[in-house]
């Protein structure tokens, strides 16, 4: 199983789709963060009104000393994207990318017959891209730490490390895995996809419009009443905005209102079912399918 998970990794590292995607990512974090520390710098500033001894007199503070925590907030902004649609759409074009090709250069077949066993090669290909995923997010939050630590220092600012470090870093690590979790369903859809469609381009197109289409969906069963305005928490769009909204993050699927927002017990049990439901079916079309065809 080891060998099989080692060859994935191996394949994926060597495929310049891959590096593809990370430029795309790092680079939508740099443009970003760089747009957010240029609006803060030539912003014109809070203005604080006082009162003194009946005089008025009003102080205006820029705003780079405003937001003095630029690190913290460039953390928490990297991880947000990833929770994202953009962080999304990497994800499934990585997924689809990682299986998809082996049909368009016809490797499954010989690749199959020198398994041990599909469930193995399954279930590495899976392991292989999850690692590709969380290790891009992980690039994603350094890289947004490097631009912190500049940015903060070009504002003229120093920090200590004090007793909120700690609680922060939970918080974030939790936001990480909260970005993840959000991520898979959508992934393993894409995946699910490209075993089907045998193609890169049905993964990719089913993962990236399912998550365009629910929110046409969503809004106009928004507008209902009755079982049809219930419809909308068990999808994934709306159930993914409400994890993402505990992060009170920024940037989360934009999904429609509904008149009935589910629990996040409610929306981590639904997604847990969908990626439970997309690799079981994956798996069968995969398991059954003639290595011939």
């Amino acid at each position: 199983m080891a060998r099989l998970i080692r060859a994935e990794i191996y394949k994926l590292r060597k495929r310049s789709m891959t590096y593809i995607l990370l430029a795309i990512m790092i680079g939508f974090i740099v443009l970003a963060l760089s747009i957010m520390q240029t609006t803060a710098l030539t912003s014109n500033g809070t203005t604080i009104t006082t009162v003194t001894n009946g005089k008025t007199i009003m102080t205006t503070i820029p705003e780079a000393a405003t937001n003095v925590h630029f690190l913290q907030d460039a953390i928490t902004t990297a991880i947000s994207f990833a929770g994202s649609i953009f962080g999304l759409a990497l994800a499934v074009v990585l997924m689809a990318n990682a299986t998809g090709s082996e049909y368009s250069w016809n490797t499954m077949r010989p690749y199959l017959l020198c398994c041990e066993s599909r469930l193995r090669m399954f279930t590495a290909k899976l392991i292989a891209a999850a690692f590709f995923i969380i290790s891009g997010m992980i690039i994603g939050v350094l890289v947004a730490i490097l631009l912190g630590a500049l940015f903060t220092a070009i504002r003229g600012f120093s920090w200590s490390l004090d007793s909120g470090l700690m609680s922060f870093t939970g918080h974030q690590l939790l936001n990480f895995v909260r970005a993840f979790y959000v991520i898979l369903p959508y992934a393993l859809l894409a995946f699910l996809f490209t075993v089907l469609g045998r193609s890169v381009a049905a993964g990719i197109g089913f993962g990236i419009g399912t998550a365009v289409a629910e929110s046409i969906i969503v809004g106009v069963l928004s507008l209902t009443h009755g079982w049809l305005a219930k419809i909308p928490n068990y999808l994934l769009s709306i159930n993914v905005a409400k994890i993402n909204s505990l992060s009170q993050s920024s940037a989360t699927i934009q999904v429609g209102t509904s008149t009935q927002t589910p629990s996040a017990l409610h929306a981590f049990i639904v997604l847990a079912v969908y990626c439970i439901v997309f690799i079981a079916i994956s798996f069968t079309i995969f398991q059954k399918r003639d290595v011939t065809g």
